[in-house]
């Protein structure tokens, strides 16, 4: 049988109490204090009892505004659509009236390539999808961004922009680059 000596006792009388105390305060008294702290500041933000009807009466304005703006939003006649386009129509036959639009305007298709943005989060990714669901394009359909390598002038480049808005062609230019090479080679990113 083991001998408890003096020191032994010592050590319990004093170290077993100061870790039921750091115990205590580690485990309960820190999350008890945290969570007073938090009643106090939510206590703090409402509103006080003498001065709950004018609150209340602010907060029914605010909300009565809100609505008769929202009313006369609903009242105002939807803005004319910039973009048409057909449900029926796929990728190749969008892609066609692209290729139609370039060479109209006097420019020569190079090469055509699929680009795969940098980010998910790319804004113009964003609107064409939004385009999409406005024009009621076929279920499923993802915006497509296509990278044109064109050879032509800045005013053929403009006259097919100007083209796509004109026609109303639910399409968005992203991005256009030129690289002087004897001749104006263009690149122009565009998201169908």
């Amino acid at each position: 049988m083991m001998e408890i000596t003096a020191k032994d006792k010592l050590f319990l009388a004093f170290a077993l109490p100061a870790a039921l105390a750091a115990g205590y305060w580690y485990f309960w008294r820190v999350d008890a204090a945290k969570d007073l702290a938090s009643l106090e500041s939510t206590h703090a933000a409402l509103v006080q009892v003498e001065d709950y009807p004018m609150e209340k009466r602010r907060a029914e304005t605010a909300l009565a505004d809100a609505q008769a703006a929202l009313e006369a939003e609903k009242s105002l006649p939807r803005p004319e659509s910039k973009v048409e386009a057909s449900k029926e129509a796929g990728f190749a036959e969008r892609e066609r009236a692209v290729l139609d639009v370039f060479t109209a305007s006097g420019l020569v298709v190079m090469r055509s390539e699929k680009v795969v943005p940098a980010t998910e989060k790319d804004g113009a990714r964003h609107m064409a999808e939004a385009i999409a669901d406005a024009t009621a394009w076929q279920d499923g359909w993802k915006a497509e961004c296509r990278r044109y390598v064109l050879d032509g002038t800045y005013p053929a480049v403009k006259r097919a922009l100007d083209a796509f808005a004109a026609r109303k062609m639910a399409v968005i230019p992203s991005r256009a680059e030129m690289r002087e090479n004897g001749n104006a080679r263009w690149t122009l990113e565009v998201w169908l």
